[in-house]
């Protein structure tokens, strides 16, 4: 099993890549958990810098991205 890494710029990627994958609605609700980790995670290991530059930088931006992602699914399904 390959090494993951644990830098927030890859993990940052790699749940931006599961948002982009997503399919389903159950699958963003995946993601969602996923982002929720990664903030605490954020929060846990960079306290001073949480609020200051990683959650506008980082976890505001995947936010948005999944909200994205769950309109575009939702539109998805109301076409005819």
């Amino acid at each position: 099993m390959e090494k993951r890494s644990e830098h927030y710029g890859d993990v940052e990627k790699w749940v931006r890549k599961v948002i982009d994958s997503c399919e389903t609605y159950d699958q963003t609700r995946s993601a969602k958990r996923l982002i929720w980790n990664f903030e605490k995670q954020i929060q846990r290991k960079h306290p001073e810098k949480y609020w200051r530059e990683h959650f506008y930088n980082l976890i505001s931006p995947l936010e948005s991205s999944l909200s994205y992602k769950r309109d575009e699914l939702l539109k998805k399904q109301l076409e005819p």
